[in-house]
């Protein structure tokens, strides 16, 4: 949409001066989920008093000693780093102009504070999706030498029109200068500038002006709208009121801990020493509190030097040590039953959102533990993927039109992301390839997994893993040991096998795999010392 005239955009402002209702509830939205999720303001939002069993003195002292529980979401969403880790994906550049190339390359390497377009989506596109779903990634820029991404929350917006994850127009809360207020709209032509005095409205025309993207610039961070309104939905919201109960129980348990988690010490009681249990001492004039026992008359505190005399039981008297003092424990039944059904409470919340449950106790697992069925969460995480590389493209689209400064029909610059995502560890991906191998799977299954295998291995070192999976496509008979293939293939294919490890310490492995693969059978040729015997021909007689 755009506002042709400076008082067609006045007049829009003037008839739409009040904040719309879903703006209010989209903010209203953000804060819970923002204390929810982040923490920000825990205790205001979700620690309330429980009605009708707790009293105003405990519910307060729940609410002062509560803890967030930002840790279980970063537990639950541990698995969508994969979008930004996974392997495979490739960058397609068809920008003719090497000088057009280079400097949207560069804008995109140095994308928010020297990091990448997609180390910053890594760092921030989720994380601000799950709790500000209205929110939006806006681009700014200086002229034609630079552009950079800015995040615009609920809480800065005034309104929008929406079409899809674009917007058709934005209207920025207005900023209080001096003694009057600063409107920003922005449309798909121009970045307007709105002076309000009173209910006067002029265009500030030196800080108005014309962009290059041919729409707003910006994406709204969740794609998904509640049914007949602007308000969009956390991609959390399946479990935010299991959630908003975990938080609550969890609450519940550390004051049961602070309560009634301390072992209490008993004891038969004591006499005073000092004072022979009258609690004072002297006679006449003189007599005073005992400042031993402090006027108790009975010792409150041991020493480590006291002994306890204790009379010899007559005939048919009971034998009372050592009863005569000890601990009280904590009801350890009812502390287990809160922890434990914290724990289900979590499980249950991730099984919710990915669709299966984990399994946490296995041998070799992680604190995160497996996922039982790995299908749903590469089903969700594919969901995930396409959302990160529609927002990925969508503003490597405006950052492009930045460029040519100019709006572009069709772009030549496209990233594809990956989906080879890991989500087992590199023990149990081991085991899978061995157990196949040992059954005689065939090789394209056999390929899967030992590339599964190197790439769950060295998913933190590239160089290296890129280096192993060449070596993998290019050692002869690489599913094979040397006894089977000269069992098979005899002594010098075996001696392909002996000799391919001398030739990979030598190698040099930043060369492409085809170039390698003709090294290696050069250095074969070179090197093979064992003929095989020759089989004499047949004489026919």
């Amino acid at each position: 949409m755009t506002f042709n005239t400076s008082e067609e955009v006045i007049k829009f402002l003037e008839d739409n001066i009040t904040t719309p209702t879903w703006v209010g509830t989209a903010r209203k939205n953000s804060e819970e989920l923002k204390a929810l999720v982040n923490g920000k303001d825990f205790d205001k939002f979700l620690i309330g008093k429980i009605e009708h069993i707790e009293s105003d003195s405990r519910a307060e002292a729940r609410k002062k000693y509560a803890k967030d529980i930002r840790s279980v979401f970063e537990r639950i969403n541990q698995p969508r780093v994969n979008v930004f880790t996974a392997s495979g994906g490739e960058v397609i550049n068809n920008i003719s102009s090497t000088t057009l190339s280079d400097k949207l390359v560069k804008s995109l390497a140095q994308f928010k504070g020297q990091k990448s377009i997609k180390k910053y989506l890594s760092e921030s596109f989720f994380r601000l999706r799950d709790t500000d779903p209205n929110g939006v990634m806006f681009l700014e820029y200086k002229a034609d030498e630079d552009i950079y991404p800015t995040y615009k929350s609920i809480e800065d917006i005034h309104s929008y029109v929406s079409d899809g994850q674009l917007v058709e127009f934005i209207v920025f809360k207005a900023v209080k200068v001096s003694d009057y207020l600063v409107w920003r709209i922005v449309d798909d032509k121009t970045d307007w500038r709105i002076k309000q005095d009173g209910m006067s409205f002029t265009i500030i025309d030196d800080e108005t002006f014309n962009h290059p993207f041919g729409i707003p610039p910006c994406v709204i961070l969740s794609e998904v709208q509640e049914t007949g309104s602007e308000v969009r939905i956390s991609p959390l919201w399946p479990i935010l009121k299991d959630a908003e109960d975990y938080a609550r129980d969890k609450s519940v348990l550390t004051i049961y801990k602070f309560t009634t988690g301390m072992p209490r010490h008993f004891r038969f009681e004591k006499e005073c020493k000092a004072c022979k249990g009258v609690g004072k001492t002297g006679t006449g004039e003189e007599e005073k509190g005992c400042t031993v026992c402090g006027g108790k008359g009975n010792m409150r505190k041991n020493d480590v030097t006291d002994v306890t005399v204790i009379e010899m039981p007559r005939e048919g008297e009971p034998m009372i040590a050592p009863n005569i003092e000890g601990f009280i424990s904590p009801d350890l039944k009812t502390w287990q039953q809160y922890k434990d059904d914290l724990k289900d409470s979590e499980d249950l919340m991730d099984s919710t959102y990915w669709g299966t449950r984990r399994m946490k106790e296995a041998n070799n697992e992680t604190a995160t533990g497996r996922f039982i069925d790995v299908q749903p969460v590469e089903n969700k995480l594919n969901t995930f993927t396409d959302s990160a590389e529609w927002t990925h493209n969508t503003l490597t689209n405006l950052v492009e039109n930045w460029v040519f400064n100019t709006p572009k029909d069709e772009h030549d610059y496209h990233t594809i992301y990956g989906r080879g995502y890991i989500l087992e560890t590199p023990d149990l991906l081991l085991d899978r390839y061995n157990k196949s191998r040992e059954s005689g799977s065939n090789n394209t299954i056999l390929d899967k997994e030992l590339s599964e295998y190197i790439t769950a291995k060295y998913q933190n070192n590239t160089s290296l893993m890129q280096g192993m999976l060449k070596k993998a496509t290019i050692e002869p008979y690489v599913h094979l040991g040397i006894l089977v293939v000269f069992e098979i293939f005899g002594n010098v294919e075996a001696n392909k096998k002996v000799l391919f490890n001398d030739f990979w310490e030598q190698a040099d492995k930043e060369n492409e795999v085809d170039v390698l693969r003709a090294e290696f059978d050069a250095y074969f040729i070179a090197n093979n010392s064992i003929k095989e015997p020759e089989v004499p021909t047949p004489v026919i007689k």
